[in-house]
């Protein structure tokens, strides 16, 4: 099993403006500009990338699951408001799936390579909002 820690916020980095904080939902997703989305979607890779080799690095043993996997993504907000747990976890699991294939890690998001997918809402954590995505293969 596979366990990453990723982000519910990027922030773009502005070079005349202040920085921009974008919470990856569907809300904000539907919303932003074509530009933004995809200089979001950038640096979202540059962090799975990051959080795939600390995987690397952190597990003594491991085998790289192989396909066909589940994908199982946890939400820890950081508030107790009410929460739509897929408008939070989807925008996370498209940008995460494009990530992992756009960096070789899978060949394809598509049915074949990724049957199940999951949402589960964890519990408030106000010191580390994040989502954690759990990758098991398919039994």
């Amino acid at each position: 099993m596979m366990k990453l820690i990723l982000p519910l916020t990027v922030t773009l980095t502005r070079k005349t403006k202040t920085d921009k904080l974008c919470h990856l939902n569907q809300n904000w997703y539907r919303n932003a500009n074509f530009h933004i989305l995809n200089n979001v979607k950038q640096m979202y890779k540059d962090i799975v990338s990051l959080a795939f080799q600390e995987w690397l690095i952190d597990d003594d043993y491991h085998n790289d699951p192989k396909p066909p996997l589940i994908f199982i993504y946890t939400l820890y907000p950081e508030s107790n408001r009410r929460m739509d747990v897929s408008n939070v976890c989807s925008v996370v699991d498209k940008f995460t799936c494009d990530a992992l294939t756009e960096l070789g890690i899978i060949t394809d998001d598509n049915h074949k390579i990724i049957p199940a997918i999951n949402y589960r809402f964890g519990k408030v954590d106000k010191e580390n909002p994040r989502v954690e995505l759990e990758i098991e293969e398919w039994r």
